[in-house]
């Protein structure tokens, strides 16, 4: 089936996003993938969960006729013709679990394809078993050709950016979004590569950091330029774009962790604080899942809505503030700092270790200028001031873990720990 689309631009426009625009002359004339910022195919792709199938919008270097195809087993099953433009908008019917969008430029020879999972993603079980080498980044702020460049130097990806990294994890500690150009195209690359690692055993695994929630909630303080453009090339608020109910890399998202433990190892973005040292892994995930599932989670940057929300919920005021302690206080999982900043909190480290049977914590949220170990090594911190410019390995060794940095230019590099 072939069909012209109608344009029903829907949706608002934020406005710190729009703020952001006219600061950056964004709102006179069109950018375009020539100007340095990328748009086309994933760079720009939006896709959102409706009735009876998607609607998927994407942007074109320079405005001409679109198309977008639903595949399902290769075969076409729906197919829509967009109208001169260099933002296209679609809606197509479908009904399958796992659907294959191909889409651009009608005249192109080169169409980007994405596969999209319909089926709402399972939530990360919170403890779980690895079975090679872990590699590990912390905050990568949309640095997606630094991301590429260490993974593809490693051997985790090949020049078409497919996985061929075996049995390893690679495992990011959150705060994928804001300040980097290229956060969308970077969510649909880990979107994509975690089907594809573990259909052989592997593992890509994203942990929520506070900019996840930041961003989801509506607080768009530190979005890009570029990214905010995105939101306001599709007539969309930037929040919008990664709703946890309707958008598909949203929902996605908020399907993520915020502490697990691989083995031995306790990852977290922030850290565990002494006020969230009691709650068990499972009680912190169904927590989280509960919570960001809420309405409320939605409002958090409109007190109006928030307040009408949480009264139609019949939460009380200390209701609220629990939640918020949880997403946003300096002692909540996403934000803790402390354990980098001090040097002072080994026995805290040492019982928030024996409470989940972990060796190591891994912590991301507070920068360093090199991937350092704390606490004679059982503490890693590897959020980096120049972000996604180095990776963390980790390598079963008979005594435990081998750890070592990889940096984007050089040889890999044991860490020396610090006290």
């Amino acid at each position: 089936m072939r069909r012209s689309a109608n344009r029903p631009w829907s949706g608002v426009w934020g406005c710190s996003v729009i703020a952001v625009l006219l600061a950056t002359g964004l709102g006179h004339g069109t950018p375009s993938d020539q100007d340095g910022w990328r748009y086309s195919g994933e760079f720009g792709l939006y896709v959102e969960l409706i009735e009876d199938g998607l609607e998927v919008r994407w942007l074109t270097s320079e405005p001409t006729e679109g198309v977008v195809r639903a595949l399902v087993d290769d075969v076409v099953v729906d197919a829509v013709d967009t109208e001169t433009a260099d933002a296209h908008v679609a809606r197509l019917e479908i009904d399958a679990p796992l659907v294959t969008l191909e889409y651009g430029d009608a005249a192109g020879e080169d169409l980007t394809r994405t596969r999209i999972r319909i089926e709402p993603p399972e939530p990360v079980a919170p403890s779980r078993a690895v079975t090679d080498s872990i590699f590990l980044f912390g905050d990568v702020h949309g640095e997606f050709d630094r991301v590429v460049s260490l993974l593809r130097g490693s051997g985790l990806i090949d020049e078409d950016l497919r996985w061929t990294g075996g049995r390893r994890t690679v495992a990011l500690l959150g705060d994928l979004f804001d300040r980097g150009d290229d956060v969308t195209r970077l969510l649909w690359f880990l979107y994509g590569l975690e089907d594809e690692a573990r259909a052989v055993g592997g593992d890509v695994l994203v942990v929520l950091g506070n900019h996840e929630v930041m961003v989801m909630s509506g607080d768009l303080r530190y979005v890009s330029g570029k990214e905010a453009s995105l939101g306001f090339r599709h007539r969309l608020s930037y929040k919008e774009m990664f709703d946890p109910r309707t958008s598909i890399l949203g929902r996605w998202l908020a399907s993520k962790p915020g502490l697990v433990r691989l083995d031995d190892l306790l990852l977290a973005h922030g850290g565990v604080s002494p006020g969230y040292l009691e709650l068990s892994l499972e009680a912190f995930r169904d927590t989280l899942e509960r919570w960001v599932a809420e309405p409320l989670f939605v409002h958090w940057d409109d007190r109006d809505s928030l307040v009408a929300t949480a009264i139609e919920m019949e939460l009380d005021s200390a209701a609220v503030a629990r939640r918020w302690d949880f997403f946003f206080s300096p002692e909540s999982v996403l934000w803790y700092r402390d354990l980098v900043r001090s040097d002072t909190l080994a026995s805290h480290l040492e019982r928030v270790l024996d409470r989940h049977d972990a060796t190591l914590h891994v912590v991301a949220h507070t920068p360093v200028q090199s991937i350092q170990e704390r606490y004679e090594g059982r503490l890693i911190a590897v959020d980096l001031v120049d972000a996604a410019s180095e990776m963390l390995l980790l390598v079963r060794e008979a005594d435990g873990w081998g750890r070592f940095k990889i940096p984007l230019d050089g040889e890999p590099e044991r860490l020396e720990a610090l006290p």
